[in-house]
């Protein structure tokens, strides 16, 4: 009893001196400041609207998600496989790194030998450079004994492909600009395209100084991604997702899960696209888990943010939290305090997410507890105080189901008639709302016996 006076004086002298010692603080500012100050909020203009704060992306006709959404896109960091390999179809062309024979009859002296360079070129003796990039063999032997009939009479040539040229395999990492370097090409760009888009670029650009390209792309490793994660969840910031597979259910999990005041009807994805334009999906997460259905599929890309909105309180929508508390989207555990005469302190329980007031029970001293007299205290975001309601364990044990009630993080369960008039009186007259839920939970903490 000596122990709550004095923590209930010294509460009041705390905030007598805070009150007192924020006078003279405000009084030390120079009275130039203070009009400067006042001069500077004069002049302020409202922010110009945040581009980022978009309207959802509309759902499909069918309710599948925007592609934008679904499919992967390369960016900085990628490591994609290119295999580029002839056509299997027709006669096959010559192409730099084919490596010729050509045998002259009558003339040995101009036979060659020789491997044709990166433009498609070979150097014939008596002519000079000759292209034969593109052309089949039996083209490219007309062509070189063409070119040697202005030097001898009716040259007989024979063409042999000596040695054809390996496929074009190898791996290539999208550097800072979203660029990667094709052997015999330079750089070309693929940021911001899928592996179908990129493997039609490459082949475009190929098929420049290869006839009839085949190119095949593949995702080696892909990049390492972070999302953003905010609003009602239970540990809001950024956190690395696996670039393949990750989904908004995968980073919910990631994150804690969602909150008690969370509404994952409209639970907004945002991604920032390679152009700068942003744009945003809203989906819904509620819906399967109330009916068992299939969630949306919507693959997660690096700097995606997701917001998960809080349900307004009050609002009699159908919407049954009970339902997300026990799925795997809500926060796991929940920590529950009971304060208790009979147990000689305050004690902190850990319960799954969805239990009920008999499951706190078992950390209660029954026998020599006063069951008939329970408090549940709990704090309210909205109204910035605690809110008490009072309970019967002893009628609960008896089958009273409407003293069952579901317990949130942080409740607050107070045991005996003396403590809970004392919290009581002094949760009326605390002359100030609680910052936060912190507060709360310091507020409690402060008791012993």
């Amino acid at each position: 009893m000596r122990a709550f006076n004095t923590f209930c004086i010294a509460s009041l002298q705390v905030g007598v001196f805070i009150a007192t010692a924020s006078q003279p603080i405000f009084a030390q500012i120079p009275q130039e400041q203070v009009l400067e100050q006042q001069q500077t909020t004069e002049v302020l203009t409202a922010p110009p609207p945040d581009s980022e704060f978009l309207a959802p992306s509309p759902l499909s006709e069918d309710g599948e998600i925007s592609p934008q959404f679904t499919r992967y896109f390369l960016g900085t960091g990628d490591i994609i496989g290119i295999l580029v390999e002839s056509p299997e179809e027709g006669p096959y062309r010559l192409g730099a790194g084919d490596a010729i024979t050509a045998i002259v009859q009558r003339f040995p002296n101009l036979g060659f030998g020789a491997s044709i360079n990166r433009e498609g070129n070979v150097v014939v003796p008596l002519v000079g450079t000759v292209s034969l990039k593109g052309l089949t063999l039996e083209q490219a032997r007309a062509k070189i004994r063409a070119a040697l009939n202005r030097y001898v009479v009716e040259p007989n040539v024979t063409l042999i492909l000596a040695a054809q040229r390996p496929p074009l395999n190898f791996q290539a990492q999208l550097d800072f600009d979203g660029k990667v370097t094709i052997p015999r090409l330079g750089k070309i760009s693929l940021i911001g395209l899928t592996l179908e888009e990129a493997q039609e670029k490459i082949r475009l650009n190929l098929a420049r100084i290869q006839v009839d390209p085949v190119v095949t792309i593949s995702l080696t490793s892909p990049r390492p991604i972070q999302v953003n994660i905010a609003g009602e969840i239970t540990r809001p910031g950024v956190y690395p997702a696996n670039s393949l597979n990750s989904g908004v259910l995968d980073a919910l999990r990631v994150a804690g899960g969602s909150t008690k005041m969370a509404d994952l009807r409209q639970v907004q994805v945002r991604r920032k696209l390679v152009d700068g334009s942003v744009i945003s999906q809203n989906i819904d997460l509620y819906t399967p888990l109330l009916n068992g259905g299939t969630f949306a599929s919507l693959r997660l890309q690096d700097g995606d943010s997701i917001i998960i909105p809080r349900r307004e309180i009050g609002t009699d929508d159908g919407y049954d939290r009970n339902v997300v508390a026990r799925s795997s989207l809500a926060q796991p555990v929940i920590r529950v305090r009971i304060l208790n005469y009979a147990n000689g302190g305050i004690i902190t329980q850990n319960l799954p997410n969805g239990s009920n007031f008999i499951d706190a029970l078992g950390s209660i001293s029954i026998p020599r507890s006063n069951l008939r007299e329970v408090a549940l205290v709990r704090f309210d975001p909205e109204q910035g105080r605690a809110i008490t309601q009072k309970l019967n364990a002893k009628n609960l044990l008896r089958g009273d189901a409407s003293q069952n009630v579901p317990l949130q993080d942080n409740d607050v369960i107070v045991v005996g008639r003396n403590l809970i008039g004392k919290i009581t009186n002094v949760l009326s007259n605390v002359t100030r709302p609680f910052f936060d839920i912190q507060s709360f939970v310091n507020f409690f903490e402060t008791f012993s016996f």
